[in-house]
C-alpha cells in the first residue's frame, strides 16, 4: 500500500466515544464526505434479518461478513476528502490522517445510557447501565477477537494511530476541532510524530 498522505480522515474508538458524532462534525468542518462504516453494518445485518449482536456473533465464525466491509474500505482508499469513522479504517487506509477517540469505560456506558434516555435510540438491549455494561465488554472483546484472528490486529490499540484524544470531558464539536487542527499540522508535515492529547474542557474551542 502507497504511505503517501491522503485527504482522508480515519476515526476509531471503542463504543460511546463520539465516533461517528465527531466524524460528522469534522467533515462539516472540511467540507467532507462523512463514511459510516457502522450504518453498513447495520445495514447488512438488517438486510439478513440479523440484530447487531446475531451478526458480530456469526462474524466470529464467517470472516465473509467482516471482508466484505473491509474491501468497500479499503477501495475508498484511493478516494479524497472522506472522514470515515470505522474500526479498521486505520489499517486498510494507512495513509489517512489516523485518529483514536479514548475514553474511560464508566463514561461510555453513562454516554450510551444518557443517548437512549434522551434521544430515543434503539438499544440493543434492555436500556439498564448493567445491561449496557455487559453489551460494551461483549462488543468490544468480540470485535478484538474477530479482528485479531482475521488481520492480527487489536484496533483498540492507541499505537496504531497518529493522534489520540481522550474525549471524556468535551463534545463532539470541541473535539472536531481539535482533530481539524492537527489534521491541518499533518498535512504540512513531513515527519508526523504521534500525538496524545487530552482536550481540557473550558478551552478556546468549548
Amino acid at each position: 500500500m502507497s504511505t503517501s498522505k491522503k485527504h482522508i480522515i480515519t476515526i476509531a474508538g471503542k463504543p460511546g466515544s463520539g465516533k461517528s458524532s465527531t466524524a460528522q462534525e469534522i467533515a462539516k468542518l472540511l467540507g467532507y464526505k462523512h463514511v459510516s462504516a457502522g450504518k453498513m453494518v447495520r445495514k447488512i445485518a438488517q438486510e439478513n434479518g440479523m440484530t447487531l449482536e446475531e451478526f458480530n456473533a456469526r462474524a466470529l465464525e464467517d470472516s465473509k461478513l467482516d471482508q466484505k466491509i473491509d474491501r468497500y474500505l479499503e477501495r475508498l482508499g484511493s478516494k479524497s476528502d472522506l472522514v470515515i469513522d470505522s474500526r479498521l479504517g486505520f489499517h486498510w487506509i494507512p495513509q489517512s490522517f489516523r485518529v483514536y477517540l479514548e475514553l474511560d469505560s464508566d463514561i461510555a456506558i453513562a454516554r450510551i445510557f444518557r443517548d437512549i434516555e434522551t434521544e430515543g435510540r434503539v438499544p440493543e438491549h434492555s436500556g439498564s447501565l448493567d445491561e449496557i455494561w455487559e453489551h460494551v465488554q461483549a462488543r468490544t472483546q468480540n470485535e478484538r477477537t474477530r479482528f485479531k484472528k482475521l488481520y492480527n490486529i487489536d484496533p483498540f490499540q492507541s499505537t496504531h494511530y497518529d493522534l489520540v484524544i481522550h474525549t471524556e470531558r468535551n463534545n463532539p464539536m470541541t473535539v472536531a476541532l481539535w482533530v481539524h487542527d492537527r489534521y491541518q499540522e499533518w498535512l504540512k508535515t513531513d515527519r508526523w510524530r504521534p500525538v496524545t492529547e487530552k482536550v481540557e474542557a473550558g478551552n478556546a474551542y468549548s
